[in-house]
């Protein structure tokens, strides 16, 4: 297929680069890197056929609510026409409250904590999509106006740790002591989270705000990745730290087919959410803007299924940081997609970042979609079903 081609092609580019073509430093050498990204020809253009919000800044790892939420944003302006046609003509953003989901999800995995007593449980302040997707089925969710944003995300971390602290010294773990006690805490570094909003004049709860004025079908989405550890075409669960609740509603293809996929999602202008890794050499997010496999991680091998299943499995690639997709661009053959990134915009490209398919295919661990941007035989796989 010329996807597949396409793939490899680029794969093969990439994978057969010798460190002749770079300068004669060594690979830690900070002249080198930037030498090096200099030499990749990615787009200029930023625009995009996507409708987004404006770029934000997060505090701590909360890259997961930022991501998912702005995915959320994109969808309500993408099939929400007259809430999208009121905010143009008012010359407004809709702008969503990251920090009320974190709330809802310090609770959620105080929950966890407890039910655990605090064995095989995690309580860091990583997440992932679905765990965005649920919580505002859960809870729903604000506007930014009508919460809190943190101030000190150090100093709220460190008493919520101080508060599972005391409850293994005591060995109390009852699962509402332990709730109140982190409530506490997030009550007092952000703010009890409003039963009631108003909007445009009218009282509702937060959950109404997401189904009926916002208009989300927070149980439509599909989370695919594309890995070994369970059949293809089947569901199961993504093993990573991030996945604190052992979530296993994965859809697992293969690579071939999770490429076209994005690609095609993307073409048709839905909203991508991707959950990549961050820290090797080949990603520039603070200087050039892009983020492409570097040789040096690619010893000799090209980029495949295996290849990406043997870096997952030796921690080359891990869940690092999640953001969202907004464009797909095919320049000299090899595929290019534009993320929203949530550093700032005094961070990449004015707050945005290049992948290219090389990077895709081998640090992008899975990506979140709405189902009606897969192809047929895609969803023929799975009967259909949403």
């Amino acid at each position: 297929m010329l996807d597949r081609a396409r793939l490899l092609a680029a794969a093969a580019i990439a994978a057969l680069i010798t460190p002749a073509v770079l300068p004669a430093q060594s690979a830690s050498d900070a002249a080198e890197r930037q030498a090096f990204f200099d030499a990749i020809q990615a787009p200029n253009w930023l625009g995009t056929d996507i409708a987004h919000t404006s770029i934000k800044q997060q505090r701590g790892g909360t890259c997961w609510s930022f991501s998912t939420v702005a995915f959320l944003e994109s969808e309500v302006l993408r099939t929400n026409e007259d809430l999208a046609v009121a905010l143009a003509e008012a010359r407004e953003e809709l702008d969503l409250s990251d920090y009320y989901v974190v709330y809802w999800a310090y609770v959620e995995k105080a929950r966890e904590y407890a039910r655990r007593g605090g064995e095989g449980a995690r309580f860091t302040d990583g997440g992932l999509s679905h765990d965005v997707t649920w919580l505002v089925q859960k809870y729903g969710i604000v506007p930014e106006a009508d919460f809190a944003v943190v101030e000190d995300y150090g100093a709220m971390r460190t008493d919520l740790n101080a508060v599972l602290e005391a409850h293994a010294a005591s060995g109390d773990w009852s699962e509402d002591a332990v709730v109140a006690d982190i409530r506490e805490v997030l009550d007092r570094h952000l703010a009890p989270p409003p039963e009631m909003i108003t909007v445009d004049g009218r009282a509702m709860t937060p959950i109404q705000y997401a189904t009926d004025y916002l208009g989300l079908d927070l149980a439509s989405y599909w989370e695919i990745t594309s890995y070994t550890d369970f059949p293809f075409y089947a569901r199961g669960e993504l093993d990573v730290p991030d996945n604190w609740w052992d979530y296993d509603g994965y859809y697992n293809v293969p690579l071939d087919d999770w490429i076209r996929a994005i690609n095609q999602a993307l073409d048709k202008g839905f909203p991508v959410v991707i959950d990549t890794d961050w820290g090797d050499r080949g990603a520039s997010w603070n200087g050039a803007g892009i983020a492409v496999m570097h040789p040096d991680m690619l010893p000799g091998y090209l980029i495949n299924q295996e290849s990406r299943q043997r870096d997952f499995e030796e921690g080359r690639t891990t869940d690092d940081h999640l953001v969202l997709a907004v464009d797909h661009r095919v320049v000299d053959g090899q595929d290019w997609y534009l993320i929203k990134n949530s550093h700032g915009t005094s961070s990449g490209r004015r707050g945005y970042v290049w992948i290219r398919g090389d990077w895709m295919a081998m640090r992008v661990l899975a990506y979140m979609v709405h189902p009606d941007a897969l192809a047929p035989d895609m969803m023929g796989h799975f009967g259909g079903d949403h």
